[in-house]
């Protein structure tokens, strides 16, 4: 081989690695721009939601304004059974997410959890 040819060989090697990186460049580029839009996009999105919400409310204070009284005058006038109340709907909620407490036996083991020596019986 002549030595023209391996610097010819030499050059078009860096020409292609050269375009392989202008490459990479271009679609690390085009990435990046597209995050940026998406991140815009929900940036944008994030915000007429909370002005959204944030009108809703105003709205609705303004067509009830004295809901406040209605409720604040019985439960100073009854504090007690206002924290009595208060429980009891933090317990219903608490037996409708978690359910009965009653089923919590060693017999109510899912399949899946159970141990191999595990049979339903002590040994």
């Amino acid at each position: 081989m002549e030595p023209t040819s391996l610097s010819t060989a030499g050059t078009q090697a860096r020409g292609g690695a050269n375009r392989r990186e202008d490459r990479t460049g271009s679609v690390l580029g085009q990435a990046t721009e597209a995050a940026r839009n998406v991140a815009e996009s929900a940036s944008d999105l994030a915000q007429d939601t909370y002005d959204r919400g944030a009108r809703y409310v105003r709205e609705g204070w303004d067509r009830v304004p004295d809901v406040g009284r209605y409720v604040r005058h019985p439960v100073e006038e009854n504090p007690l059974i206002a924290i009595l109340a208060a429980g009891a709907v933090g317990y219903l909620l608490a037996y409708l997410i978690h359910g009965s407490g009653l089923q919590w036996s060693r017999e109510s083991v899912p399949d899946y959890a159970r141990t191999r020596r595990y049979n339903g019986q002590r040994r």
